[in-house]
């Protein structure tokens, strides 16, 4: 059986008030309620026992998740990934332009690389890049998401509101060489993956399906083998709907 834990937020954001059951919190994560189940004996959901009864804070489920999402099994994953789909395409395949798609970037600090590649991105709507790269600062400071297989992942914090208004976005930078970002127990980084949402439920989403991404074989060789922008997002396609991708590199 794994280790059941209680967590209390350190962000001064978090509201713990409103209380879930297991079956609205399944809801909320758009997942079956027995994968609800899974993830606690796993230890990868924070909730405590009333009487018989399991109860979430929904913005404990919410920090915890954002923070640990990487940890999470595969399978649950793939799942939290396909719920809500509104196309045939995946979440990120549907919100990847060729544009976005492969952004080459110089090395430099993690915030310079940030404001860098925020400022190359094409938004469908208008945004302050300023702002947005303050609070994907502000987001890494609680805890790096870095380097899962060489890609950085770059998002706001998922209880805070929403940058986009329209269209969620994905793009994609690339640098030269891995770059070390974040702590030290981090290894170094040479893809970056922009997740940004329209809501809370799609983030959750994308977010997912970046985790996944980074873990399909050959599709990070790809992506640092590709030459435009166009074949990025063949790629992706590809690997969202479960196509071969090649082989790592």
């Amino acid at each position: 059986m794994g280790q059941i834990v209680t967590l209390t937020p350190i962000h001064s954001g978090v509201i713990l008030t409103e209380f879930l059951t297991v079956k609205q919190l399944a809801e909320h994560l758009q997942v079956s309620e027995k994968t609800i189940y899974r993830m606690l004996w796993r230890g990868d959901l924070p909730g405590h026992r009333v009487g018989s009864q399991w109860r979430f804070s929904r913005a404990q489920v919410d920090y915890w998740l954002d923070l640990r999402l990487a940890r999470l099994a595969p399978r649950v994953l793939e799942e939290m990934s396909q719920s809500g789909a509104e196309t045939t395409l995946g979440p990120l395949a549907a919100a990847l332009s060729p544009r976005n798609a492969l952004i080459l970037l110089e090395p430099g600090s993690r915030e310079s690389v940030l404001r860098a590649f925020i400022a190359a991105v094409e938004f469908s709507e208008t945004v302050d890049g300023e702002a947005l790269t303050a609070r994907i600062l502000e987001r890494e400071q609680m805890a790096s998401t870095s380097a899962i297989e060489g890609v950085m992942f770059f998002h706001t914090a998922r209880w805070e509101s929403r940058v986009l208004g329209r269209d969620n976005l994905f793009a994609i930078g690339r640098l030269p060489a891995k770059t070390a970002f974040g702590s030290s127990e981090n290894p170094p980084a040479d893809l970056l993956f922009l997740v940004l949402a329209r809501d809370r439920r799609d983030h959750l989403a994308m977010l997912a399906g970046a985790t996944n991404l980074s873990r399909v074989p050959g599709l990070l060789g790809g992506i640092r083998a590709a030459r435009d922008g166009l074949e990025v997002v063949d790629l992706v396609r590809r690997a969202e709907t479960g196509a071969a991708v090649g082989q790592e590199s």
